[in-house]
C-alpha cells in the first residue's frame, strides 16, 4: 500500500492487478458536480416563489429584499471563490448563514432580513446543496472548504449544455417578466423606482381605488 500527498491510495496486489482508491474527507465528494443555477434562475424562481406564497397577502412586501437573498450567497462566495482558489459555494452557501440571517431578523429595526432569509432559502435550495452536506453543514464536517480553481470555461459550457440550468434560466426569465407585468412595470421609469424605492406601481383596481 502506497500514499502520496494527492490522497490517493494505491493497493497492488501481485504483478500487475492495481486498485487505486480516492480518499476523501467525509462530507466532501471531489468527483460531484452539483448542479448550479445562475443568475436569471435565483432572481426569478426566487421572486415566483415569494409572489406565489404572497398572493393574498395584505402585508407589504418588499421584494428588492427577496431577490437580494436570492443571489446574495453568489455575490459573497464567489468573488472569495476566485481569490482563495477554493470552492464557489463556501460561507454564505451554508445553514448557518441563512440561520444568522434569520435570528437577525428578530431584531425589529431588521424585520426586513426574514424576506432576505426567505431568499437566500430558495437559493440554498436551487442549488440543492444537501448534495454538498460538508458546505451546507458547515462547520460539522470541518473547518475546511475544498480547493476548485476558478474556470470560466466550465460556466459556459455548464450554461451551453446543462439542461437543468438551461430550464432554470428559462423558467426564472419567464416568472421576472410575469411579475413585472402583472405588477405594472413596463418602464424604465417604473422599474427605476421599483428598484430605488421599492414602489409598485398601481394598476387595475388598486388604481381606481385610490382616484
Amino acid at each position: 500500500m502506497k500514499s502520496d500527498h494527492t490522497g490517493v491510495c494505491s493497493i497492488t496486489f501481485g504483478a500487475s492487478a492495481r486498485v487505486d482508491l480516492k480518499l476523501s474527507r467525509k462530507g466532501h465528494d471531489e468527483d460531484a458536480h452539483p448542479p448550479v443555477v445562475f443568475l436569471l434562475g435565483h432572481l426569478g424562481i426566487g421572486l415566483g416563489l415569494a409572489w406565489l406564497l404572497s398572493w393574498k397577502s395584505l402585508a407589504r412586501i418588499d421584494y428588492r429584499l427577496v431577490l437580494l437573498g436570492a443571489i446574495l450567497p453568489d455575490l459573497i462566495d464567489k468573488p472569495l471563490a476566485y481569490v482563495t482558489g477554493l470552492d464557489s459555494r463556501l460561507w454564505a452557501h451554508t445553514f448557518l448563514f441563512l440561520f444568522a440571517i434569520l435570528a437577525l431578523s428578530f431584531v425589529p429595526a431588521l424585520r426586513g432580513f426574514r424576506l432576505v432569509g426567505f431568499g437566500v432559502a430558495t437559493h440554498l435550495l436551487l442549488d440543492m446543496i444537501w448534495n454538498q452536506p460538508a458546505i451546507v453543514l458547515y462547520p460539522y464536517y470541518g473547518w475546511t472548504f475544498p480547493a476548485a480553481p476558478f474556470n470560466v470555461d466550465r460556466w459556459y459550457d455548464t450554461l451551453l449544455h446543462d439542461p437543468y440550468v438551461q430550464f432554470g434560466e428559462i423558467v426564472g426569465s419567464l416568472y421576472l417578466i410575469a411579475f413585472a407585468w402583472a405588477h405594472g412595470i413596463r418602464s424604465w421609469r417604473a422599474l427605476r423606482n421599483f428598484i430605488a424605492h421599492g414602489t409598485l406601481p398601481l394598476i387595475g383596481p388598486a388604481r381606481l381605488q385610490k382616484d
